[in-house]
């Protein structure tokens, strides 16, 4: 006899389980008390397994799955190569709890929804990247597209309190709802920020609509480092055609204009990071085009706790190579 338990799993019973039934039903009739016949699960430890049971199914829904990191690669010499850090993968972090997707409630908000699982992640990035050489930057985005609210800096330093993690080493990235707050407690939150290390990035540039009159003001005001691009805009539709029959990878009406674009960034004296370079061409633009750094499957794919910090760790004790300059004395 067999059947499904609730994950999918088969589970067999022999013919023990139909006896202790029967076992069971004539106990209760005659209530005398009777021996447990063989298979049969006494009260107390079926109690116990529920109670495991519901304790880890509550833990599979609410606590965050083991977080996965996109090392952090900057430009240098030879191209992106200097390593800085790591950032949480969050396209992965969505795809493993598609549970916990933000969804309307009727006893949280959707801003208190947004709000918890930050402060979750912010919890958990923080407590792993502790352990980080002094170095490696620790780079979070943030979901909550109206944060920084008036109370952020103080949830922050609670998590940071908490986790050890030094405030000089963390980037964040908020959207860019969050950064056109004009209330002045805002922007004195993002003002606090700066003066302790972080370095603030807005998120999406080149997918969500963006607003270069907001990205000139927070630049002006010393209030925002730098845009996340992400390359993924690049890609040349699945609808395009050409009189060759060979379809670059890359839209060029698409290159030409985010070429301007990010030109008009760099102009503000912001910084461009650029997300998701999956593919050699992309990455081409990416260096050809000022990007001061990039994280993508086509320079490192993502990794595992362990393994970051295994990659941070052969970085430690590397001898830097001295930049020999002539002098008038040397020659």
């Amino acid at each position: 006899m067999s059947e499904l338990d609730d994950m999918g799993q088969e589970v067999s019973y022999g013919t023990a389980a139909p006896r202790a039934l029967e076992g069971a039903k004539e106990t209760g009739r005659s209530g005398l008390q009777s021996r447990s016949p063989v298979g049969a699960v006494p009260p107390l430890s079926a109690g116990m397994f529920a109670t495991t049971l519901g304790s880890r199914r509550a833990r599979q829904k609410s606590a965050l799955p083991p977080l996965r990191w996109l090392p952090r690669l900057a430009s240098a010499r030879g191209g992106m190569e200097k390593l800085i850090g790591a950032q949480v993968d969050m396209s992965q972090l969505w795809l493993a709890i598609p549970r916990r997707t933000v969804r309307r409630s009727r006893r949280k908000s959707l801003d208190q929804q947004q709000r918890e699982f930050d402060l979750e992640l912010l919890q958990t990035a923080c407590a792993q990247a502790a352990t980080w050489p002094d170095d490696m930057r620790l780079m979070v985005s943030l979901e909550d597209d109206q944060a920084p609210d008036v109370a952020f800096n103080k949830r922050l330093n609670d998590v940071l309190d908490q986790t050890g993690f030094p405030v000089s080493r963390l980037d964040l990235v908020f959207q860019e709802s969050g950064i056109a707050q004009s209330e002045r407690e805002v922007c004195c939150t993002l003002a606090s920020l700066r003066d302790r290390g972080v370095q603030i990035f807005t998120n999406g540039f080149g997918i969500a609509p963006s607003s270069l009159t907001l990205l000139r003001d927070r630049a002006i005001s010393g209030l925002l480092d730098g845009v996340q691009f992400d390359t993924s805009v690049l890609s040349a539709s699945t609808l395009s055609w050409s009189l060759k029959g060979d379809v670059p990878e890359l839209d060029e009406g698409a290159v030409a204009f985010f070429r301007a674009a990010l030109d008009a960034v760099r102009t503000l004296d912001l910084h461009v990071r650029a997300t998701g370079v999956d593919t050699p061409a992309q990455l081409d633009f990416v260096q050809k085009n000022g990007c001061v750094e990039a994280s993508g499957l086509a320079l490192l794919p993502a990794e595992t706790t362990a393994q970051i910090a295994e990659r941070f760790a052969g970085t430690e004790g590397r001898t830097r190579r001295r930049r020999m300059s002539r002098t008038a004395e040397g020659l």
